[in-house]
C-alpha cells in the first residue's frame, strides 16, 4: 500500500485547537458555536439558529405560547358598537368575581416621600409578616395595594397604625371598587387622631363616632380604646378632607344642654392644598397659586439725573417733554 495514499490523521483538538468542543451527537463544534456566541459548525455548511429565531419545525406563534404559565391565556369577546365606536361591556359577574379576589386587600399611600416599590414591600414585610403572607403590589407612585390572606390579618394592620416607612407616614385604608387609586386625586385621607378629655358615658362606639364625625368620616379605632384599657384618650382613624382646617378641639353638646370641649391631637398632620384639594402637595407648592415675587422699591437718588445740581430743579412745559432752563429753589436776598 503506498503511503502517499493514506491520510495523515491529526488529532481534534491539534487541528482545531483549545476552542473546540465536542458536542453530544458527537460534531466537533468551536467552543464559541457550542456556548451559543458562534453560528457556524465545523464541517458542515449548515448555520445554528440564534435563540429565539424559529426553526423549520416552531413555527413564529408557538415562540409567543405560554409554556409555563397556563393562567396567561386570554379569550376573544365581541365588543359592542356604540355610535360607531367599540366598547368593551364584561358582564357583571366579570366585575364580581374580580373584587373577590382582592376584598381582604388594603390601599397604601405613602404621603410625602416617593420610595422604590422594593423598598416599601421589604418594610412592611417586617411588619406585617407576623400575622400573615400577603403579596405586594405597587399601583403608582406612592400607591400600593397590599392583599393579605384573610380578612382577620387585614383588619390587624388597619386597627394597629399608624404606620410609616423611614419615618413618612403610610396612610392605609380598605380597598373597595369605588376607590381612587391616585395620590394626587385623593381627596381624603385616613389619619389617627387622639381625642382627650372625652367623657365616660361617650366612651363607646356610637359616642366616640358622634365626635369623631366633626373631623370628618369615622372609620376604626384601635385595640386600646376598642377595649378601654386606658381613658385617657381616644385613639380613632378618621378619613379627613383636604380641605380640612384640622381644628384642635371639638365642642361637645351633653344630654343636659351644656357643653364640653374635647381635644384634638395629630400625631401627623399631611400637608394639602385647598386650592385643588388634594393631599399629593401644599399651598406653597401649587401650580395654581398665584407667585408673588418681592421687588425693591426704585430709590429718588437712582431716578435723579446725572445733570440735576444740587438746589436746582428742572423744569418742563406742560404737555411737552422738552426740558428747559433750570431754575434755582431757594430765595435771593435783595
Amino acid at each position: 500500500m503506498a503511503l502517499d495514499n493514506v491520510e495523515k490523521v491529526v488529532p481534534v483538538t491539534e487541528a482545531l485547537g483549545n476552542s473546540s468542543i465536542a458536542n453530544q451527537a458527537g460534531k466537533i463544534v468551536p467552543e464559541t458555536a457550542a456556548s451559543g456566541k458562534g453560528k457556524e459548525v465545523v464541517g458542515h455548511s449548515e448555520t445554528v439558529p440564534s435563540p429565539g429565531q424559529p426553526t423549520s419545525a416552531q413555527p413564529w406563534k408557538d415562540l409567543f405560547a405560554p409554556s409555563k404559565n397556563p393562567d396567561s391565556s386570554l379569550e376573544f369577546f365581541q365588543p359592542l358598537l356604540v355610535d360607531g365606536v367599540l366598547r368593551a361591556k364584561p358582564t357583571p359577574e366579570v366585575a364580581v368575581k374580580g373584587a373577590e379576589e382582592w376584598e381582604n386587600s388594603i390601599v397604601a399611600f405613602l404621603v410625602g416621600k416617593k420610595l422604590p416599590g422594593n423598598n416599601v414591600k421589604g418594610v412592611l414585610e417586617r411588619k406585617w409578616s407576623q400575622v400573615g403572607n400577603f403579596s405586594f403590589h405597587v399601583v403608582g407612585n406612592g400607591v400600593f395595594l397590599v392583599n393579605f390572606a384573610n380578612g382577620q390579618a387585614r383588619d390587624w394592620v388597619l386597627e394597629n397604625g399608624p404606620w410609616d416607612i423611614w419615618g413618612y407616614h403610610l396612610a392605609v385604608r380598605k380597598w373597595s371598587k369605588d376607590m381612587v387609586l391616585a395620590l394626587e386625586d385623593c381627596k381624603s385621607i385616613p389619619i389617627w387622631v387622639k381625642l382627650t378629655r372625652v367623657p365616660v358615658q361617650y366612651w363607646t362606639k356610637l359616642g366616640l363616632s358622634y365626635i369623631a364625625s366633626v373631623l370628618g368620616k369615622p372609620l376604626h379605632m384601635d385595640a386600646n380604646t376598642t377595649k378601654r384599657h386606658a381613658l385617657s384618650f381616644a385613639r380613632v382613624c378618621i378619613d379627613m378632607e383636604a380641605t380640612s382646617s384640622f381644628p384642635d378641639n371639638i365642642i361637645l353638646e351633653l344630654d343636659d344642654g351644656t357643653t364640653t370641649t374635647i381635644g384634638v391631637e395629630y400625631p401627623w398632620r399631611p400637608a394639602s392644598c385647598t386650592l385643588c384639594k388634594v393631599f399629593d402637595h401644599s399651598n406653597k407648592t401649587c401650580p395654581r397659586a398665584a407667585r408673588r415675587e418681592w421687588m425693591p422699591k426704585p430709590q429718588v437718588l437712582a431716578q435723579r439725573k446725572p445733570d440735576d445740581v444740587e438746589g436746582w430743579i428742572t423744569v418742563k412745559r406742560k404737555g411737552s417733554n422738552q426740558e428747559q432752563v433750570q431754575e434755582h429753589n431757594s430765595l435771593e436776598v435783595p
